[in-house]
């Protein structure tokens, strides 16, 4: 594998097989592809990783790629997956024809990957034509450039309806040119971007949510994803209002990994319910909501008629706050997914665990926890159910 820094350095000579070098041929490739799909094989994807160890070789950034490049545009594709790949810039025609692979598929995932600029300035020429609806980047790094094109690449695209750019070395400054171009955008209705980086400066979490509730305000989005972006009970204000609004479309919201405090997830529900109650999952895991958001949670719950996934993993939730969740289970509430494995429970917590399950007000694939009988303690107690 080529593991230059883009531009890629590539030596011709290096390439010739040395009659000991496995040969790797597109019917390899629909070998393979009949191992992991299903007929009429429409769902591609290829893992450096797993490429090395079959063959036995490094990944070769040109002639390998080919390869995979000339199987794409062979094939008719639904889906494409591609992770842990460097893509070179030294051969112009190798990265045109990669690209006009791509124009009829309506799910792209390039994860794990070296992009260069002049791949995302041929994304936007093909923009028009292409029919993706999902463009998944997770884990490729992006530059200022990278960015600028991409956001042309959302204003021109008629058919893009989720965007995901989770660890691509976001900061706070380039996050203004994606925000930009989700607010000019026609259909884009699912974003993700978890771990924004604030550069040379802190992270403005301030300035983040402004530009993320303007993107709200344009009432398309019904699927943010903000994870491991230091977001605290303040910046929670922009969403909430906007989830107040009756016309609110926004059913998914991931804030797992952050800094919310009490006072948020308060603004959270109560934004909900005064919209209408419309959201449908809710990710706050891994913050510090504690005892007292716990007791908001369990406050609001049965009045969030449509909710049905919460997720409050590792958030120092008291015993007494997770006895009343659980306890407003029985009260009118959809749920269908909930999970308090992290936080505190105490003999009562498994006795309320018990009267659910066995009444079957909650199925065990519903809940994250369970009981059994310690005798030691002479008492039930809470452990995890996976």
């Amino acid at each position: 594998m080529c593991e230059v820094l883009l531009p890629c350095t590539y030596q011709p000579k290096e390439s010739l097989d040395d009659g000991h070098t496995p040969l790797f041929t597109t019917l390899l490739l629909r070998c393979w592809q009949r191992e992991y799909d299903q007929r009429p094989y429409r769902d591609f994807r290829f893992k450096r990783l797993e490429f090395e160890e079959r063959m036995r070789r490094k990944f070769h950034c040109v002639r390998d790629f080919r390869v995979i490049v000339n199987y794409l545009l062979s094939r008719r594709l639904r889906s494409v997956t591609i992770t842990g790949v460097v893509v070179s810039n030294w051969d112009a025609n190798l990265l045109k024809d990669f690209v006009r692979s791509l124009i009829p598929l309506s799910s792209i995932h390039l994860n794990l990957m070296r992009l260069p600029s002049e791949f995302f300035a041929m994304l936007c020429l093909n923009a028009k034509k292409m029919d993706v609806m999902e463009l998944c980047l997770d884990g490729t790094p992006l530059s200022d450039e990278d960015v600028r094109l991409l956001r042309e690449f959302l204003l021109v695209s008629k058919t893009l309806r989720g965007l995901s750019v989770n660890h691509c070395s976001l900061t706070q400054y380039n996050f203004a040119l994606i925000a930009d171009g989700l607010h000019k955008s026609e259909r884009v209705s699912c974003f993700s971007a978890n771990r924004l980086l604030g550069g040379y400066l802190s992270l403005d979490t301030e300035k983040i949510m402004s530009m993320v509730g303007s993107v709200l305000m344009q009432n398309r989005l019904w699927s943010l994803r903000l994870e491991l972006c230091e977001l605290t009970a303040q910046d929670m204000i922009p969403i909430a209002e906007h989830l107040a609004r009756r016309k609110s479309k926004l059913q998914q919201l991931r804030l797992a990994n952050n800094k919310i405090g009490p006072d948020g997830v308060l603004f959270l529900l109560r934004g909900n319910i005064d919209g209408g109650g419309y959201l449908e999952l809710l990710d706050i895991s891994s913050n510090s909501i504690g005892t007292h958001g716990g007791e908001w949670v369990a406050k609001y719950l049965s009045l969030s008629l449509m909710l049905k996934d919460l997720f409050l993993t590792n958030n120092d939730i008291g015993a007494e706050a997770i006895n009343r969740i659980l306890t407003s289970r029985r009260k009118c509430c959809h749920l269908e997914r909930l999970t308090l494995y992290g936080n505190h429970f105490d003999a009562d917590s498994a006795r309320i665990v018990r009267r659910l399950l066995d009444a079957k007000v909650m199925l065990q694939t519903e809940l994250d926890i369970t009981f059994t009988y310690d005798e030691d303690l002479q008492e039930y107690r809470v452990i995890p159910w996976r």
